[in-house]
């Protein structure tokens, strides 16, 4: 196998514990909307990885019956950037972010890839003093992790099995396997597909097991 020359971070669950403060973000932005609060929850339980711009997006066209409604999203969109920004901001780091960070930012590059809004992500990874050790952050829209990982390869002029992705999520893996890309599992406490897949609890073992893929 050929050894690994750069990395590709999710950021929720991965570098920062902020899972669970975004889904407490979204039952206060979920309350906001009585009528519609469980189909909302029950939609957003079963496309947890995807984009909260796509989740809006169902809301309104499809459960609020507003096709077109763009100044809706963008309100809706702004209540719940409104409510997670902070929080996502001063909450913990996954165990070893930081000496992560540090150790392998002088040994390759580092990319974050996230569902996370593009503008939004940018103000989280500045504040969390993240951006020092990374190459980019692609946040979703615009940027699909797909499309994000494609971009660094031809940035980096790599082959697929040359880049690790680190992903807490079944999501995540399938973009790696999509991708091609070597992946290392996270485990945040999201269910994976394969029983297969080696899960660490923690940046401290991720950064063991990286350490012997360079």
């Amino acid at each position: 196998m050929k050894r690994i020359r750069a990395v590709i971070l999710d950021f929720d669950g991965v570098l920062a514990e902020s899972n669970g403060e975004k889904d407490s973000a979204f039952e206060e932005f979920f309350a906001l909307y009585p009528e519609y609060a469980e189909a909302m929850r029950q939609y957003h339980k079963e496309h947890y990885t995807s984009s909260r711009v796509v989740k809006i997006a169902y809301y309104v066209e499809h459960l609020m019956e507003r096709p077109g409604a763009q100044d809706l999203q963008d309100r809706m969109a702004g209540e719940f950037s409104h409510r997670v920004v902070d929080r996502v901001v001063n909450c913990p780091e996954v165990p070893g972010a930081k000496s992560f960070l540090e150790e392998f930012s002088g040994v390759v590059p580092l990319y974050i890839s996230s569902v996370t809004p593009q503008d939004e992500l940018n103000r989280i990874v500045r504040a969390r003093r993240i951006d020092m050790h990374i190459k980019e952050a692609f946040g979703n829209p615009p940027h699909t992790k797909v499309d994000a990982a494609e971009m660094i390869l031809k940035r980096e002029g790599l082959d697929a099995e040359e880049v690790a992705f680190v992903g807490d999520s079944a999501s995540d893996y399938e973009v790696a396997l999509q991708v091609g890309l070597r992946f290392l599992a996270r485990d945040s406490g999201q269910s994976f597909p394969s029983a297969d897949l080696e899960l660490f609890a923690d940046l401290h073992g991720v950064a063991s097991r990286l350490r012997t893929l360079l």
